[in-house]
């Protein structure tokens, strides 16, 4: 599984956004983060994105780590949040031929977020 999760916020939060950031739960051992990366922006404010990636073991423990985790976040007034699950190719292409149907295939994906 993998999980693009991305936050934004002016600069007047960015403080706020340090200290939680300081005092939320490591990523558990199961799972493998990539960033955050940060990205400022005079129009847009500060957007960062990061990218976890788990096997499918521990999806459900990985999606609540990951709910409470933007939460604390999201409790941050001003601060905007967004968390997506992405399939990987190789599984869309083998829902796509056990089902035959993009209609199909779609519907046997249950995302979380």
């Amino acid at each position: 599984m993998i999980v693009f999760a991305h936050l934004k916020f002016s600069p007047d939060c960015a403080l706020a956004v340090a200290e939680t950031f300081g005092r939320i739960a490591p990523v558990p051992d199961f799972m493998k983060i990539i960033g955050p990366f940060i990205r400022s922006n005079i129009e847009e404010g500060i957007l960062t994105v990061s990218i976890y990636e788990c096997d499918d073991a521990h999806v459900d423990e990985a999606m609540a780590y990951l709910k409470a985790r933007y939460a604390a976040f999201e409790a941050i007034e001003g601060v905007t949040t967004s968390v997506e699950e992405w399939l990987g190719v190789g599984v869309a292409l083998k829902l796509l031929e056990e089902t035959n149907s993009v209609t199909d295939a779609l519907d046997l994906v249950n995302f979380r977020f």
